[in-house]
């Protein structure tokens, strides 16, 4: 066996899995709906009042973004981020509380808050994860 037989796997498998990995996080950035909102709504260099890190939510269709989010209450509104590593063409974003409409619900049996941004998109994370937002942001959450 050959070193070129040997090592041709391993090269295609060096260029393959990038080029398969930064395809799949742009399409789920698309899918999710984060492309329209870090357009729409740019971050802000703001320093946050809270920081939630490592969060779930769910946003678009059907994207789920399991314990990876990370969620800032800032005097202006909800600033919505991932790690650079899980979606490269991610960008933070930074919706002014004005936009956004909190809805409480259950999925099964489970308290969910759905923050809608606008007419850009949607996050629903646990009730809890929301409540403690709320607690940072005080007058200025969104819900009645």
């Amino acid at each position: 066996m050959s070193s070129l037989e040997i090592a041709l796997p391993f090269l295609l498998f060096l260029i393959a899995f990038p080029a398969m990995w930064i395809g799949v996080t742009w399409l789920l950035g698309w899918m999710s709906g984060w492309h329209g909102l870090q357009a729409r709504f740019p971050d802000k260099s703001e320093k946050a009042l809270a920081e939630l890190t490592w969060q779930t939510g769910s946003m678009g269709i059907g994207v789920n973004y399991k314990n990876i989010l990370r969620l800032g209450a800032c005097q202006s509104g909800l600033r919505v981020g991932v790690p650079k590593f899980f979606a490269p063409f991610s960008q933070p974003f930074l919706v002014p509380w004005e936009k956004i409409k909190v809805r409480r619900t259950k999925w099964f049996w489970v308290d969910v808050a759905e923050m809608t941004f606008g007419d850009e998109g949607k996050l629903a994370v646990m009730a809890s994860v929301a409540d403690a937002l709320k607690a940072a942001a005080g007058k200025r959450w969104p819900e009645k």
